[in-house]
This record gives structure tokens, sequence and C-alpha cells, in this order.
């Protein structure tokens, strides 16, 4: 199963849907930002979405594909902060011209107070812990559980991290928990955490979101 990084296009919308509800769906941080909402449901809210979040020039996205079946097993997802280092790679020019692109909007069936919440806490402890400093945001990491513990993630972090050092750049993640060890392996600090109160299984349970920070490599 030879693995290769690729930047994504436009035509991969159907394909980043699918693993990213795959990855996701039974996550309680998912089920608190999406409660009842079907599996199908997701993901066709996801590829609706796909033409405004691609063509968003602040972000950029790789994908990862198994050579020997042409599937795209992974993909993530990458914000540029405070530095024209991301100019070229993250300008989208094979959006067809009949596709109306508009900015990112709130999705269909969000708990919106609870994700604006989310999102206060993480911009409060990312500004202060990082201010204006160039940085590489890493906004999404998704791989199939078909395909997960088989290195689709340490490759696309390998490509984050080799461009940060040449750019000169900080990265930043705020993941789960369980990612924490990978994180550690790309020289990766925990800085500090995110508890949210999401929707297990068996009710409400504390969801911990890690913030990380890769200083820059001498």
């Amino acid at each position: 199963m030879p693995l290769i990084i690729q930047d994504v296009t436009f035509v991969d919308g159907e394909a980043i849907a699918n693993i990213y509800i795959c990855a996701f769906f039974d996550d309680p941080f998912q089920r608190t930002l999406f409660p009842d909402m079907p599996f199908d449901k997701q993901v066709a809210g996801v590829i609706s979405r796909w033409p405004n979040n691609y063509g968003d020039i602040s972000a950029f996205y790789k994908k990862v594909v198994d050579t020997d079946s042409g599937e795209i097993v992974g993909y993530s997802k990458w914000g540029f902060a405070f530095t024209d280092a991301g100019e070229i790679l993250k300008r989208p020019l094979d959006i067809p011209e009949n596709v109306e692109v508009k900015p990112p909007s709130t999705p269909e069936g969000l708990d919106d107070a609870f994700a604006t919440e989310f999102t206060r806490k993480a911009v409060e402890i990312r500004g202060r812990i990082l201010g204006e400093r160039p940085q590489l945001q890493l906004k999404m990491l998704a791989t199939l559980p078909s395909h997960q513990r088989r290195g689709v993630a340490a490759l696309q972090l390998g490509w984050a991290t080799d461009l940060a050092d040449e750019k000169r750049l900080t990265c930043w993640v705020e993941g789960s928990a369980v990612a924490v060890p990978l994180y550690r392996k790309f020289g990766f600090d925990v800085k500090d955490t995110i508890v949210s109160q999401c929707s297990g299984l068996d009710g409400e349970i504390p969801y911990v979101s890690t913030c990380m920070l890769r200083e820059l490599r001498q």
C-alpha cells in the first residue's frame, strides 16, 4: 500500500466529505456539533459547502492517495497566519467557471452556540501563546478508518513540518487527546487544553482538545 501526498483538487470534494464524516461521525465532539444528524446528511452538507470551503483562500488542502487503488485515504486542511508564505499554495485555480464561490457560512444543523464558544476559547489561547508570530495552523486532519495507523497522518505532518522549517514558521494544532503522541513525534508540545461537555453514547462527557505548539527549528 504505497502512499503519496498530493494537493487536493476541486473534483476531490466528495471523497474529502466522505473521509471527514467517516473519521469523525462517532466522535463526541462531532456528535455535539451536529446533534442527531444522520451520516448521509452530514456527508451531503460537507459536499454542498465544498465549493465555498475549497475556494477560501485562507486555507490549503493536502491529500494522501493509496497508489495501489487510487483511493484518497486521508486529507488535511491548513491555514497560514501573519505570513505570506502560503500565498502560492493556497490559491485554487481549478474551480469551474460555472461554480459560484461564496464566503464560508454556518452549516445547517450546527450547534452554533457550542461551536462559537469553542472557537472563542481556541482563539484566545492561540492569541495568548502565539500572538502575531508567523504560523502554520492545522485545521483538520482526517483518515479513513480502514487506513488509520498506516502512516497517512504522519505523511502529512512530515510535509507540513518540513514546510514550516523552510519558511520559518511555528506550527499550531488544536487536536483530540488521542492524537497527542503522534504530534509529539513531530516536535509539538502541549501548551493548554480546552474541555468541552460533549454528547457521548451514554450521556454528556468531558472532551479534551489539546492545544499544541511546534517551535521554530534552528
